[in-house]
């Protein structure tokens, strides 16, 4: 009999393996004739292949996957059109620090350039020079004795000093090449543990001489891992912890020492640990220890003066050309943040003394900041006004969440309702997309999410336009019977663009309102089920409905109201 190419040991096999051995066991994908024989070799490998309704869903829920995992994420398909539709969502992986491995089928070698149906050489799209500035290592594979390598070398780019994508395309025939597995695993999933402990040195000055002392903990922290000793560190010396919005969690936001997100939707708490508050008559932190934070517009409330001035800052980070050199006087640490902060417990002379005698004049300092809200508009989020106040839809279903449910927030004015209203209790479980907040990936990220995390409730915070870009992700959730929940803010607008259209004209409100959509019957229409609520007495019974249904997904339409502000914006953080 003859020998199946498809599904003898064969270079799609030998790739998939690898992938397997390092420690990943999905794969997202939408199947083509370029990586056919790849779809024979999935049970082979011990890979689990999850098919999305688009390319660029299956980025997305790869991203999903690994910032769950804190591995890396797979993401599949044919040259071309298929990895092209997966651009943005490889820039937002690029622009956030996630690492996705984007596996392409490519023409076979003895028609590359010759005008075969989607070239990926000259004649067609070259994919690798699409990819070459989204990703870390981008590369075709010559040779079929280079698989392995060409694996390895891709690895060591997305998990080095930083997590970024990389770029793998393998041609055809190469995939179906007879090969023998001899991968040599590398096994990298930890954070490089090093620090410039020479720098970190001068924290014993600064930290003795100092008393309100703040920490602003970043991405960097949950990559590093870092949970366990933040919190023994806050805790010995009553240190407030504020966080970036991508580090909700990393702190459990009802920790003594957590005052939430600071920045553009974060909490007021955070807003006066940072700044301080001169109509309270608090006042801002003298040294703010920054560990794993890129300070872009978002974390550093849209670089308001009151975050940098008057004030010591002590900054960490793994990648050294992070350091800022601009107008903030920054006394830059490269390093890994566990790897400091256990370093910095381990050697405490000079300042462990000095900040065990401030303690006391600490807990006063948090203690008068929380004795102011904690929520912007907090009378929104018990409001029973119709439309619903997007505060009150989030505020609701943070009730009824389990504790340790994984919330995924699209990009829109939903992302800021719902970072500022739902306390997020553990690391990885408050997943966006945030520096460049492309809209739509919500659903797929939680599917990718939800494959690294089965055994807990995920929850998806989405509004009525991302649905419209990749809503049909609904039927990949349907078809896999995945539980997810997933709350629409519906308010019949691009909401952000509807807002700051108020002032300008009626022409431009027009252009970016939205007809209403029945999202529920659309979710219905896909596989799964849903609800449309108008009354917020009804959203707890509703969340309640979602959260109980086991075997597909639970869509809940809340119709909410689109002149609304965001909360915690930039211009209304200013101090007095």
């Amino acid at each position: 009999m003859a020998k199946n190419p498809y599904t003898e040991p064969n270079g799609a096999h030998y790739l998939l393996k690898g992938i397997r051995a390092e420690g990943v066991d999905h794969v997202f994908l939408v199947p083509g004739y370029m990586v056919e024989p790849f779809l024979s070799a999935f049970d082979d490998a011990g890979i689990t292949p999850t098919v999305a309704c688009q390319e660029g869903g299956a980025a997305y829920m790869a991203d999903g996957y690994a910032r769950a995992s804190l591995k890396f994420g797979v993401a599949m398909g044919i040259g071309g059109p298929g990895v092209s539709n997966m651009i943005t969502a490889v820039g937002a992986a690029y622009s956030d620090r996630s690492p996705v491995l984007v596996v392409a089928g490519n023409t076979p070698n003895n028609l590359e350039g010759v005008g075969s149906f989607q070239d990926s050489g000259p004649t067609g799209v070259d994919d690798r020079d699409l990819f070459l500035p989204l990703t870390c290592f981008t590369e075709v594979i010559p040779d079929k004795s280079l698989v392995g390598s060409f694996l390895r070398k891709a690895i060591k780019a997305m998990k080095g000093f930083e997590n970024q994508p990389a770029f793998l395309s393998m041609p055809h025939d190469m995939q179906l090449t007879p090969m023998e597995y001899d991968y040599d695993p590398i096994e990298i999933v930890e954070s490089p543990r090093i620090l410039d402990t020479e720098a970190a040195a001068g924290v014993h000055d600064i930290l003795a001489n100092a008393t309100h002392v703040s920490i602003l903990a970043g991405n960097g922290a949950v990559w590093s891992e870092a949970t366990e000793d933040l919190r023994a560190f806050a805790n010995q010396y009553s240190i407030p912890v504020a966080t970036t919005m991508r580090a909700k969690g990393v702190l459990p936001e009802d920790d003594p020492c957590s005052t939430g997100i600071y920045g553009v939707g974060g909490s007021l708490w955070a807003n006066q640990v940072v700044m301080g508050d001169a109509e309270n008559n608090i006042s801002g932190s003298d040294v703010l220890l920054i560990l794993g934070a890129t300070l872009n517009e978002n974390n550093t409330h849209g670089w308001l003066p009151g975050f940098h001035e008057n004030k010591t800052i002590i900054r960490v980070d793994i990648n050294p050309n992070n350091i800022l050199g601009k107008e903030y006087d920054e006394h830059f640490i490269t390093g890994d943040i566990r790897t400091f902060l256990r370093w910095l417990q381990g050697n405490n002379d000079g300042y462990g003394e000095s900040l065990n005698s401030t303690i006391s004049a600490r807990q006063k300092w948090l203690t008068a900041i929380r004795e102011t809200p904690y929520y912007d508009a907090i009378a929104d989020r018990t409001s029973d006004a119709t439309p619903i106040k997007p505060a009150r839809a989030i505020a609701a279903l943070r009730e009824v969440a389990p504790r340790d449910t994984v919330m995924v927030v699209d990009s829109g004015a939903h992302t800021f309702f719902t970072s500022h209203n739902w306390n997020s209790y553990a690391p990885n479980e408050f997943l966006l997309l945030t520096t460049t907040g492309p809209m739509g990936y919500g659903v797929a990220a939680t599917i990718g999410a939800m494959r690294a995390r089965p055994e807990q409730p995920h929850c998806v915070v989405v509004g009525d336009g991302s649905l419209l870009m990749h809503g049909m992700e609904i039927h990949t959730a349907a078809r896999y019977k995945m539980p997810m929940v997933i709350v629409v803010i519906n308010n019949s607008a691009l909401a952000n663009v509807f807002l700051r259209t108020l002032k300008e004209s009626e022409e431009a409100q027009a252009l970016s309102s939205l007809p209403t959509q029945d999202w529920a019957a659309f979710s219905k229409s896909l596989g799964g089920d849903g609800l449309v609520v108008e009354d917020p007495a009804d959203l707890a019974e509703a969340y309640k409905k979602a959260f109980a249904t086991k075997d597909k997904p639970f869509l809940i339409d809340v119709r909410c109201d689109k002149f609304t502000p965001t909360p915690n914006t930039a211009e209304s953080a200013l101090p007095s």
